[in-house]
């Protein structure tokens, strides 16, 4: 078998797209006869990495580094038409086409030609597709292909039934498998007999959810799901680096497994049951530096409102502290807690990033949006979370999401409990504001605004987001608000803003940013004046002005 050109990386660190191009086309100016056949593997690499940047913002508009849940498209399709060129352009597109492909492209009940196994980096493996509702087989011999492709490094799984022991037997068998991914988990097989090697593991994701619900299935036998659940983490457990799991799936022996090099913990949908306070979760987990606590619900089933979704308790009424076992814990994300929850004085006081969001349903689609249900901070709850956080005096990045666009007490609060901030971020992604939001529009300023903001002595960045129309005058007031900000903060280097915009009507998530940094920003430059709206925004913002 011919020797495979070297394969894109999935963890390379990847060019910026203008440096990329810069070099490019000095490659390109060293040879006036320079043909895409003649050209060094290396400059090739950087055209097929250019086009495939150009490829994915089209499918992703605004630099979505995430697709959604059901994209199911080759990655590779944009590189069809040069690989029909010639063979010498074939056998250097075929790293790039074959890089990420699904288990429904191979033959019929067949596994994949063996010549093309050295190109595949990310396989996904699925029984049922978000747009066919046939289902699939997966035969025993794409199974048995797993274990000798020898570029693996991720796999993801989407299954209804059970995993089969043969395909996790499989997977633990790949030599260079680094991430493994699973979701609407189902772990009622019974594989606790065979063995896991998973030499090479760690990165694992582990979650209920699919494609339409955050639930598990109803005929789930749940001891069984708890012995296998326990048997894999048992395997991995000492390997693995980050670990993403449901609530729901994790076993009563969790705080006791070998989690001795794990960095990043996050726990996501429903709380464990039987329940475990986080402290007891990361008992085990010296090295720590990472924890997100992301439970939520259902939000497509409820009723919105405020009070319509109960609040989490996280932490251990014990009062024993998260310092005492993760003494390296730097960043720490809460989903939908009490302002009363003891977490907040459990809190290790070398915190540097605390994220306090509400909860989230990624799979609503019941609405367009809002996506996420009603914060549980306000004027009068935060103040009583802040007076846990005192001893938080090496915090340095706080993030709130809220129901109501930022006022002048609630920074000074914050100032209060938490002058040394250098980073603050403020997000309302519930409401879209069709016209400049309050406090947008330059009759409507508050100056307290401004002194609050000033009490932080050491704030670098000041970040805002919130749903508002991309192509709307926006523009205008996002940057003459920038100037307001940092031409009237003694310390503040740079002001963003992330737009939620009309595109995320239509399930496209998450925000894109805008920034404005102080140096590149001459304060003596003129206001410039409003640039009107394309009139394909201003059919859309009129629709939206409509509902």
């Amino acid at each position: 078998m011919a020797t495979a050109p070297a394969s894109p990386s999935s963890d390379q660190r990847i060019p910026h797209r203008a440096a990329s191009t810069d070099l490019t086309i000095a490659a390109l100016h060293k040879s006036s006869s320079a043909t895409l056949v003649t050209l060094p593997a290396d400059v090739l690499g950087l055209i097929f990495k250019l086009l495939y940047d150009e490829w994915l913002v089209d499918i992703h508009p605004k630099f979505r580094t995430q697709p959604r849940f059901d994209h199911e498209r080759c990655q590779g399709e944009f590189l069809l038409g040069i690989s029909s060129t010639c063979r010498a352009l074939r056998a250097q597109t075929m790293p790039w086409i074959y890089r990420e492909v699904y288990n429904w492209e191979s033959a019929r009940g067949k596994a994949w030609p063996e010549s093309l196994w050295p190109y595949f980096r990310i396989v996904h493996i699925r029984d049922r597709t978000a747009h066919n509702p046939r289902k699939l087989e997966i035969s025993q011999e794409t199974i048995d292909s797993l274990s000798m492709m020898f570029s693996l490094v991720k796999v993801t799984l989407r299954l209804e039934s059970s995993i089969h022991p043969d395909l996790i037997h499989a997977l633990s068998l790949a030599p260079s498998l680094l991430h493994l991914e699973i979701y609407q988990a189902r772990f009622d097989g019974s594989f606790t007999s065979c063995a896991l090697p998973f030499c090479a593991l760690e990165n694992l994701l582990v979650s209920i959810a699919g494609f339409r619900s955050i639930s598990s299935q109803e005929d789930v036998d749940h001891s069984k799901q708890f012995s296998d659940v326990d048997f894999l983490l048992r395997a991995v457990a000492p390997r693995l680096t980050e670990l993403s799991i449901s609530g729901d799936l994790i076993p009563s022996t969790f705080p006791t497994l070998d989690w001795r090099n794990i960095r990043r913990l996050a726990i996501t949908e429903h709380p464990p049951n039987p329940y475990i306070a986080i402290p007891g979760l990361v008992a085990n987990m010296g090295n720590l530096r990472q924890l997100d606590v992301l439970y939520t619900v259902d939000i497509s089933r409820g009723t919105y409102g405020k009070g319509a979704f109960p609040l989490f308790h996280l932490g251990d009424d014990s009062g024993q502290l998260l310092s005492s076992r993760c003494r390296l814990l730097s960043s720490v994300t809460l989903g939908n807690v009490s302002s009363t929850d003891s977490i907040f004085a459990q809190l290790p006081a070398m915190l540097s990033c605390l994220r306090l969001r509400a909860p989230v349903d990624v799979y609503d689609t019941s609405k367009s949006f809002p996506r996420k249900a009603y914060s549980p901070f306000d004027d009068h709850t935060l103040p009583t979370a802040l007076r846990q956080m005192s001893h938080l005096q090496d915090l340095r990045e706080l993030c709130l999401d809220l129901d109501f666009f930022v006022t002048a007490p609630l920074i000074e609060q914050i100032a209060t409990v938490l002058p040394d901030l250098e980073v603050l971020e403020f997000s309302v992604p519930r409401y879209m504001f069709i016209d400049d939001p309050p406090r947008f529009r330059e009759q409507d300023r508050d100056p307290g605004i401004l002194a609050a903001l000033n009490r932080f002595s050491h704030l670098l960045h000041l970040r805002i987001t919130m749903n508002f129309p991309r192509d709307s005058d926006f523009y205008h007031s996002q940057e003459v608000t920038a100037r307001w900000f940092l031409s009237s903060h003694k310390t503040l280097q740079s002001v963003s803003f992330a737009m939620l915009d009309y595109m995320y009507l239509a399930g496209y998530n998450p925000a894109w940013w805008r920034k404005w940094n102080h140096d590149v920003f001459d304060m003596t430059w003129p206001t410039p004046p409003p640039t009107p709206p394309p009139r394909k925004a201003v059919r859309i913002i009129e629709t939206i002005r409509s509902l």
